[in-house]
Formats: structure tokens, C-alpha cells, sequence
């Protein structure tokens, strides 16, 4: 009789979260504003593909191909150092719906200029690098419209559905733009994604006024000017508290290791799976997005056994030994090709191989990322939430910017097995560091 009461009480809940999901969706402020982010994620997520293995094939017979792609991803983040937390400045003294809307406009008319520059490397850098600055004006617009649509009560599901929308858009951007460009060519994807973004703005049009609570009129120069001065008193405030300081820490050291990968990834498709990034998306790009979305859903099964510490902590470990595993796989690979010993078989065993390690690396960084901004949440207020995470956005992108150039131009010179490896080892050895340093220091981060 308590069995059978237990499970009633747990289908009134499950009932009572379906009724609040529909709810929220019901909201047709928080729908198109919903369908603005699906739209503009896809789009944003299609063009990076498109772009890396538009610029890999132009460069792919000079050593500089490695290099290029390296650029490329460098262009969608680099903008972050310099406008991230300007940009968070201004969205505070705007009509974020004009921001919105202006954003997904021009960058739908920017995605199409790189239908005349597609041959031009540093015009399709210059392209990259506008749109990206520009996206850093919509993403802090949307995060912040979404408390004024959407109540209190709504808040976690519909951040839920944000993130889970981020996760899925990797997947279904990569995963659809191999099949845009096979069936209609490699400039298919600018048209496709430039519709995209003004098809989005059309969704930004239903949404009411949303103009912030500070209306002060603060020229372009005091804005620079407290902007600086807030970055110097966050960066004294995140040292000083190491429940910021490690998740920041984290985030930037997986994030770093996304962008390595990424910028390696048609590199690594061609030397392992002997085809096109374009024409491996199953065993590269699909998994890992998989992976992805595994984490959001495992991690709040995750976090009632564990704390997100130790979350963090395994999450690393075992993402740097897949990684080394990767690039291990790379290496016997080579060998086999070298010494012709390549049945059907040992081929598709080696793409399978990659698949499972490229979905664990997927679901470990997922994992993480999510560990990491929760306990960034919890451990920051109203008032320095938005600024942390500027900051946090800020370092990501410039701790980032090395490891990804230095990657290229290695995997030109010693390839990209090899530099796959190595930081597959080096991302082991700062792992155990860090299982070390949790074990001595861990009850300063108690409440984690």
C-alpha cells in the first residue's frame, strides 16, 4: 500500500511538472523568444562548421592548413576579450528587444558577404570576427530578457531549455551542414544561415519593449572607463574567493580543450578516418554533441549522489585519458596505414573507436561545464552574478587563444595524432594535480 502511494505521489508530480512545462511554452513572449535562440543557435553552430571546412579544403594541400582553421576558430572568440563585458555594459542601458533585433539582422547580412570573400582568407576572418562581435551584443540581451518574460517560478525550466537548446543546436548545426553542402553545394550554408538569423529577428519583432531599469544616459567613454574599473575589482573579488576561482578555472581549461579540438577536428577526420569532416559528422560531431546533452541530463541524477566537486574533479581525469586514448587511436591508426595492414574491419573498428571517445569527451565536458556554472550560481549574488560571468567569458576566450594556435601550427609540423596525445598528457598531469589539491585544500569548497 506505501509502494503503491509512493508512485502516486510521484505521477501527481510528474503531472504537476508536464502541466507547469506546457505552462511555459504557452508563454508566447518566452516562445519567440525561444525560437529566436533555436534559430539564430542552428545558424550560428552550421557556420562554424561550414566555415572550417570551407577554409581546411582551400588550405589542405599547404602546411598552413592546420593553421588556418586555427584562425578561423580563433575569429568566432576573440571578440569575447574585447567586447564580452562592454557589451554586457551597454545591453544595461538599452531596449534589449532593439538589441535582439538588430543583432540577428546584421548578422544575417554579414553571413552573406562570405559569398564573395569565401576565397579570401582575411576577408572571411574579418566576416568571423564581425559577426562573432556582434553576437557578443545578443547573447547578453537574451539572458537577460528572459527573467522579464518569464516568472519566477518558470525560471529554472526555461534556463533549462536554453541550455539544453545550446547543446542540441551543436548537433543539429554540424550534423546538418555536411548534408546542406553535399546536396547543394559548399555556399549553401551562407544562404541557409543568413535566413536563419532573419527569420529569428522576425521572431524578436512579437516581443514586447523590454528597456532595462537603468535609463541614465552614460557616454561611450565612462562606460569604457567603469567598465575597466569593474573588471580590476572583479578579478580581486574571483581570486579571493575560491569558490569562483576553481570553477572559473575549470571552465577555462575544458573549454580550451573544446577549441583545441574543434580546431583539430578536420585534421583529425582526414589522418584517422580517411574522409572529409564533412563526410564523418556520425563518428566525430554527432557523438560528441550526444555526449553533450547526455551531460545535462545525467547531472542532476549526478548531484544527488555526489558532490560537484568530486563531478568536476573525475570529469577531468577521465577526459584526459580519452583524449590521450584519442590520439593513441591516431598514432596505431598511422602505423597501420603505413604498413598496409588495413582490413574492413580494423577500419571500422577504428571509427567506432573514435565515436565512443569522441561521446565521452562530449559528456565529460559537459559534465563539467555544468558543474561549474552551478556552483558559480550559488556562490555569487544578483548583484555580481552578471559581472563574474562576463569575467568568466572573458578568460575563457584569452586562456583559450594560445593553446588553439599553438595546436595548429604544431599539427602542421608533428601531426595531429601526435598533438592530440600530448595534450591528452597534459591535460592528465593537471587533472591529478587538481585530485591532489582538492584532497588538501577540499574543505574550503565544503559547500560545493
Amino acid at each position: 500500500m506505501e509502494d503503491w502511494w509512493q508512485r502516486l505521489r510521484l505521477n501527481r508530480k510528474l503531472v504537476t511538472v508536464d502541466a507547469e512545462e506546457r505552462s511555459l511554452l504557452y508563454n508566447r513572449n518566452f516562445a519567440h523568444l525561444w525560437g529566436s535562440q533555436i534559430l539564430s543557435q542552428v545558424a550560428q553552430q552550421l557556420l562554424n562548421f561550414a566555415l572550417i571546412v570551407r577554409v581546411f579544403e582551400l588550405a589542405h594541400h599547404t602546411r598552413l592548413a592546420n593553421i588556418s582553421v586555427a584562425l578561423v576558430v580563433l575569429s568566432f572568440g576573440i571578440p569575447s576579450i574585447f567586447f564580452a563585458a562592454t557589451a554586457g555594459v551597454y545591453v544595461d542601458h538599452w531596449n534589449r528587444k532593439v538589441v535582439l533585433l538588430v543583432a540577428n539582422i546584421i548578422r544575417g547580412v554579414l553571413v552573406l558577404g562570405y559569398l564573395a570573400f569565401e576565397h579570401n582568407l582575411a576577408m572571411v576572418l574579418l566576416l568571423s570576427f564581425l559577426i562573432s562581435s556582434t553576437t557578443q551584443f545578443f547573447s547578453p540581451a537574451e539572458a537577460a530578457s528572459i527573467p522579464v518574460l518569464v516568472p519566477e517560478r518558470h525560471l529554472l525550466r526555461a534556463n533549462s531549455l536554453f541550455v539544453f537548446t545550446m547543446y542540441a543546436s551543436f548537433i543539429v548545426g554540424y550534423g546538418a551542414a555536411a548534408p546542406v553542402i553535399a546536396l547543394f553545394g559548399p555556399r549553401a550554408p551562407y544562404v541557409l544561415t543568413s535566413a536563419m538569423f532573419l527569420i529569428a529577428a522576425l521572431f524578436i519583432i512579437r516581443l514586447p519593449t523590454m528597456r532595462a531599469i537603468t535609463r541614465t544616459q552614460v557616454r561611450f567613454i565612462e562606460l569604457m572607463a567603469s567598465t575597466k574599473d569593474e573588471l580590476i575589482k572583479n578579478w580581486h573579488f574571483i581570486r579571493s574567493k575560491r569558490q569562483l576561482s576553481f570553477p572559473i578555472l575549470q571552465l577555462t581549461v575544458s573549454q580550451a580543450m573544446v577549441g583545441v579540438v574543434l580546431a583539430l577536428a578536420p585534421a583529425l577526420s582526414l589522418a584517422v578516418l580517411h574522409v572529409p569532416l564533412q563526410n564523418a559528422s556520425q563518428f566525430l560531431i554527432i557523438p560528441a554533441g550526444i555526449g553533450m546533452v547526455c551531460g545535462v541530463i545525467l547531472i542532476g541524477y549526478l548531484v544527488r549522489r555526489f558532490t560537484k566537486i568530486a563531478i568536476i574533479a573525475v570529469g577531468l581525469v577521465v577526459a584526459a585519458i580519452t583524449l590521450t586514448l584519442l590520439g593513441v587511436t591516431g598514432i596505431l591508426e598511422h602505423v597501420a596505414n603505413i604498413h598496409h595492414y588495413k582490413p574492413l574491419s580494423v577500419s571500422l573498428a577504428v571509427s567506432l573507436t573514435v565515436a565512443i571517445l569522441v561521446l565521452v569527451l562530449g559528456l565529460m565536458n559537459g559534465l563539467i561545464s555544468i558543474a561549474s556554472q552551478t556552483i558559480l550560481q550559488e556562490h555569487t549574488t544578483d548583484e555580481t552574478r552578471g559581472k563574474v560571468f562576463g569575467a568568466l567569458n572573458m578568460m575563457v576566450n584569452i586562456a583559450a587563444t594560445l593553446p588553439i594556435l599553438f595546436a595548429g601550427i604544431l599539427a602542421d609540423l608533428i601531426g595531429v595524432a601526435r598533438v592530440i596525445t600530448f595534450l591528452g598528457l597534459l591535460l592528465l598531469v593537471f587533472a591529478l594535480g587538481q585530485l591532489l589539491w582538492i584532497r588538501r585544500e577540499g574543505s574550503s569548497l565544503q559547500d560545493a
